[in-house]
Formats: structure tokens, sequence, C-alpha cells
């Protein structure tokens, strides 16, 4: 990583916390409960801003209590070496133009009769413009979260029911769908559309505990997602050209 990262300690290459957290893994622990305990608060409140000001706002609940920067926008420029694309990173967008994207990607998925399309042509719409939500990375850590977040609304807000739980069971393999289907000219969305196709539901989610009980079938679909000891790589700095 460079010294020209301005979210990390001088000292350590460490995000800059609340917490004054130095370890990584402690820091990635604490981050993950209060963010899933601020997912719990967020969702009981509610949320149908489904905007460039929405996907902040998300953010920013989420965040908040380990991150000063929650809910702004990165402000330099970042990559990250994903195992699936052979240590290469996606095309983040440039941190001058994150606004301007998000405004566009927006504009598109308000534009679409959502109510209009049946439940195969809804994941299909959902993979392709929340996977452009979030290769636009906006923010300089949590971004697939936020956009969990942000499908779980919108999803639920068409009618609707969307499995968390086998999402955050199944994490390497949501990312890598996401980078496949992130790829410009060579995205590959059938990866996210599988996974989504199961977490999008038309029946409530049974509780987590029956997935330890009789429901086979329910253990399959959580299963054939699950990647073991999956830790994704950090992001980092990568400095602008006059490109």
């Amino acid at each position: 990583m460079s010294k020209y990262d301005i979210y990390l300690y001088e000292d350590c290459k460490i995000l800059k916390n609340l917490l004054n957290i130095k370890n990584e893994d402690e820091l990635d622990l604490a981050e993950a409960e209060l963010s899933r305990a601020n997912m719990m608060i967020l969702y009981e409140e509610g949320f149908s801003d489904f905007s460039t000001m929405g996907i902040r706002y998300i953010h920013k609940k989420l965040f908040e209590d380990v991150y000063e920067w929650a809910g702004k926008f990165r402000v330099i420029n970042i990559q990250k070496r994903e195992k699936v694309l052979a240590g290469r990173s996606v095309w983040y967008t440039d941190c001058d133009n994150i606004e301007k994207e998000l405004d566009i990607a927006w504009s598109n998925i308000n534009s679409i009769k959502w109510q209009d399309y049946s439940k195969d042509e809804f994941v299909e719409l959902v993979s392709k413009h929340f996977a452009t939500l979030w290769q636009i990375h906006p923010f300089r850590e949590g971004n697939t979260r936020t956009i969990v977040m942000l499908m779980t609304f919108f999803v639920e807000h068409y009618g609707y029911y969307f499995d968390q739980e086998l999402i955050a069971h199944s994490a390497g393999y949501f990312r890598d769908a996401l980078v496949m289907a992130s790829l410009e000219q060579f995205s590959e969305y059938e990866h996210l559309e599988k996974i989504l196709n199961d977490a999008i539901c038309t029946e409530p989610i049974e509780d987590n505990d029956e997935i330890n009980q009789e429901n086979d079938s329910k253990k399959e679909k959580y299963e054939k997602y699950k990647y073991e000891n999956y830790k994704p790589s950090p992001h980092e700095y990568v400095e602008k050209t006059n490109d």
C-alpha cells in the first residue's frame, strides 16, 4: 500500500477508525459486529430512498460507529486483488466521477417499471443494475455490505423477500459473482443471477434455526455457495494518472 492512502494510520496499514484499533483482525471483528447491529436497527426503521443520497445514508448508518468518513464518498482511487481474476482488480469508478456515475445508475434503475416483470426477469435486472452500483465502489470500505442492504430494501419494496443470511453465508461466492458481473463488455451475470434466484423469494424466509433441523432443501441451497475459509484481500490505494 502507498503512504498516500489518507485513510490509513501512518504507523501501520490499518484503516483509521473511531475505536483506534490498530490490529486488522480486531478491527474486522468490531466492524462486523457493529455494522450487523446497525443493519438490524436500519431494517427495523425501514428505507425507500433509492438514490445517490440513499446509498450514502445506508453506508453512514452501517459504519458510523467505526469510521469518521461513513457516508462520505472516497477521495482516492482504489483497487482490490481478486483471486477469481488471478490477482487483478475490477476497474472501479474514478473518485472524481463517483457522484455522477451513481446519479446515472440510479436514473436507469428508477426508470424501470419493476412491477411489470416476472420474478426471473426481475432477478436478471437486479443483477445487472446492482452490479453497476457495486462497480462504482463509492466508499473506501463497506461497499458490498451497503449494496446487500440496499438490495434487501429494494427487493422487499417490490413485494419479494430477501434471504440476507444466504448472502452472508455465501460471502465469497457472492463477491466473486459481483466481480464477474463487473467486467464491462466481458461481464458474466449468470453467477450473480444464480444466487439471487435463490435469495429473492416469493415466500417469507424461514428461521435460521430450521436450517439445522430437517430442511434439507435449505441446507443444500446454503451449502452450494459456501467457500471454506473465505477472507477477502484489502483494498489498495491507486495513484491517479493524468489520462
